[in-house]
This record gives structure tokens, C-alpha cells and sequence, in this order.
């Protein structure tokens, strides 16, 4: 178990970082780009920028997302003119997903709003923080669950209102 009074220096970082990630977001023109690029379909933009023509089971695996999410991502990208879809030329059941140059000029224009903060990491620190934060959000989710078990479906259904008002608003813009 871990030692009280590290625990609260740990608590005050935290503390002390959400103030200052506050006032990072304010002063940045895009504060609410990079938030939505870590949200499904600015995720399956991300995977792709980083290996393009993947399947849509490879996007489930590597996304950890379900293959409707998946699907319904890539088609509204799709729609977009973010991506492309063609059917394999060695399976026809395999989708393959591609960028477009549009698709790729918005990843890259997305990828410069990236934090800054987060270039003081390198790869390996990259994954250790990841992996710290996976565990303190299922920490957190499972504390809301025991605390109040709507309150999760609750979370869950305003995440899914927040996404699809951001899907409405992006069709609006087009």
C-alpha cells in the first residue's frame, strides 16, 4: 500500500497540474480540438495516421472499441472524405480503411494541437503515464459505480449525448 504522504504530494501535483492544464487550455486557440481527437472517430484518424490501410478488425483490436463503433466511426468519416473503405484484395470479407490527403491534412492539423505539456515525455515515459492513467480511470469508474450505480449509466449517457451533439454540429459545418 502506498505511503500516505505520498499520496497527498501526489494529490497536490494533481491538484497543481489542473490548474495549469486550465490555463494551457485557455490560452491555446484549439482548446476543444485535441480533446475530441482522443474520441472515436479522431482515434480511428490517429490509428490510421500512424499505420495506414488497416482493417476494421484491426481498428477494433487496436482501439479497443466494438465493431459497430468502429463501423459507424469509418462510415461517418467516410462521409467526410476523411477516409476511404475498399475491400481487401487477398479476402473480400476484410474492409481495408485508408486516409485520404484530406483525411490526412486533418490528422496533422488535429496533431499540432496535442498538449504541449506532453512533449516533455518521451515514448517509454508515454506509455508508463498511459498505463498509470488507465488505472487510476478504472479506479475512479469503479468507485462512481459503488458510490451510485445510475450515476455510472448517467456518466455514460452524457458522454454518448456530448458525442452525438459533436457529430450534429460537425454535419452542420459541412
Amino acid at each position: 500500500m502506498a505511503d500516505l504522504i505520498n499520496q497527498g504530494k501526489t494529490a497536490g501535483k494533481l491538484v497543481e497540474f489542473g490548474m495549469l492544464q486550465n490555463i494551457a487550455e485557455d490560452d491555446s486557440q484549439h482548446k476543444n480540438d485535441y480533446k475530441t481527437l482522443f474520441q472515436g472517430q479522431g482515434k480511428i484518424l490517429l490509428a490510421l495516421s500512424d499505420n495506414d490501410d488497416l482493417s476494421q478488425k484491426d481498428l477494433v483490436d487496436r482501439l479497443n472499441m466494438t465493431p459497430q463503433s468502429v463501423a459507424e466511426f469509418v462510415r461517418k468519416l467516410e462521409g467526410r472524405g476523411l477516409v476511404s473503405r475498399k475491400k481487401s484484395t487477398t479476402d473480400k470479407r476484410v474492409t481495408i480503411v485508408s486516409l485520404t490527403k484530406e483525411g490526412r491534412l486533418e490528422t496533422e492539423k488535429r496533431m499540432q494541437v496535442i498538449p504541449r505539456f506532453l512533449r516533455a515525455l518521451n515514448d517509454e515515459e508515454l506509455l508508463q503515464f498511459n498505463n498509470i492513467l488507465d488505472k487510476i480511470n478504472e479506479q475512479m469508474y469503479l468507485d462512481i459505480k459503488n458510490a451510485d450505480p445510475t450515476l455510472q449509466n448517467k456518466y455514460h449517457q452524457m458522454m454518448l449525448n456530448h458525442v452525438m451533439t459533436k457529430i450534429r454540429d460537425d454535419k452542420k459545418e459541412l
